[in-house]
């Protein structure tokens, strides 16, 4: 790999690590559109309990509320580009409101970022869980 190569996986791990941030921020916030702003369309979203999200029923479910974050504590946290991909993996301790019942959830993730027209966009999300 050349030193421009490697210069711009080294760009593109950072920014997707700064996306990264944005998704916890924007989780924690409930706001929809932030979440919506740096989501792909063909999202495929996998909680760790199986369930499946698209973009529109994960959007949804952070914007009315159905899902609540109020907790989201992150560690391990590591980044790794593949050509126009971005893999970032970790580990979250965190609390979500579903529905009404609270959940206490430490879970490891793997979410994977694409560059599309130019931006990392959150394109694929799988999580399991740790306790």
């Amino acid at each position: 790999m050349s030193s421009n190569d490697q210069q711009a996986a080294k760009a593109l791990e950072q920014e997707a690590l700064k996306l990264d941030t944005r998704r916890c921020e924007v989780l924690l916030a409930a706001d929809g559109a932030g979440l919506a702003a740096i989501v792909d369309e063909g999202l495929t979203y996998t909680h760790a309990s199986g369930r499946r999200d698209t973009k529109a029923t994960y959007v949804d479910s952070v914007s009315t509320g159905r899902s609540k974050y109020t907790r989201l504590d992150r560690e391990e946290v590591t980044a790794r580009a593949v050509g126009n991909v971005v893999l970032v993996e970790g580990k979250v301790n965190m609390t979500v409101v579903v529905e009404g019942v609270e959940k206490n959830l430490y879970n490891r993730y793997l979410g994977v970022w694409t560059a599309v027209s130019g931006k990392l966009l959150l394109t694929a999300w799988a999580s399991t869980k740790l306790n």
